[in-house]
């Protein structure tokens, strides 16, 4: 009972990129300043522009020790996989890994090795839930849920689609980043998702670039370390609400709002985005 009572925070994180001397700072400044009890990245860890094997793999690196040292630490910490994920979770050297080289932009083969033994002890899965909010890479659209016959619980059956059929959720890309497929939790677009939102869910998404944190309806848009500010997504758990706050890199708290635990698609909150440092 004491814990269904206690505000539970929980932050999100959008696409790294082997941005962690960046990114993992930032994150330590925000858990400290709000007393959050969890971190959700949104994925895509690996792969960027202009950068070597050698250096993706002491990114990432990087990252998986700081994970382990804040789990170690009490700090609840999920890392979704994204696209750019995928062929790196791949064991080297075999059918999967042959198959992503000549199908992933970026993924770097020198690179694969290192990375992939980095990535293993994270656990990374494909999505995370609490209540009516569902976070994963790129989002899941109606047409994609419907397909999939996902239900009302669909984190278990996300996570085992990552587990079995990595390459088929990397196959499944939409019109809009070039594909034919329904876009699948990895790949749909921002503007696929906003056009098409699986109904009754709030959901947290990074995939698609944005200046600063976004809100449009039900969905939150949050992968903002490539070409925006750093700004997060923390949302508190606070019976009978919930609400949400964008933060800066720096840590602080910018606009918040709330809504209804529970609340449909049409979720209510409506935060503006936040600059850097101001």
């Amino acid at each position: 009972m004491a814990k269904e009572a206690h505000k539970v925070r929980t932050l999100f994180v959008g696409d790294i990129h082997l941005k962690s001397a960046r990114v993992l700072p930032a994150v330590d400044r925000a858990v400290a300043m709000t007393g959050t009890d969890g971190v959700v990245f949104r994925g895509d860890v690996g792969d960027d522009w202009d950068v070597t094997a050698r250096e993706a793999v002491a990114a990432v690196r990087m990252f998986a020790d700081w994970v382990a040292a804040r789990r170690a630490a009490g700090l609840d910490v999920t890392v979704l996989a994204g696209n750019h994920d995928l062929p790196y979770l791949a064991r080297p050297r075999s059918y999967a890994a042959h198959w992503f080289r000549h199908e992933a932009d970026g993924f770097k083969p020198r690179a694969h090795e290192g990375v992939h033994e980095a990535l293993k002890p994270l656990d990374m899965r494909l999505a995370w839930r609490r209540g009516r909010v569902l976070a994963t890479h790129a989002g899941v659209t109606g047409a994609w849920a419907a397909y999939a016959g996902l239900s009302d619980s669909p984190e278990g059956e996300l996570d085992r689609r990552l587990r079995e059929s990595p390459m088929h959720l990397f196959d499944m890309a939409g019109p809009a980043r070039g594909g034919r497929s329904v876009p699948s939790p990895v790949w749909a677009d921002r503007t696929e998702l906003e056009a098409d939102p699986w109904a009754g869910w709030t959901q947290v998404v990074g995939h698609t670039p944005v200046p600063t944190v976004t809100n449009a309806g039900s969905l939150w848009f949050c992968d903002t370390w490539t070409d925006g500010d750093g700004s997060m997504l923390l949302l508190s758990d606070d019976p009978p609400r919930r609400r949400s706050e964008v933060l800066s890199e720096s840590g602080r708290r910018r606009e918040s709002s709330g809504f209804s635990r529970g609340e449909d698609a049409e979720a209510r909150s409506r935060p503006s985005g936040c600059s850097r440092d101001a």
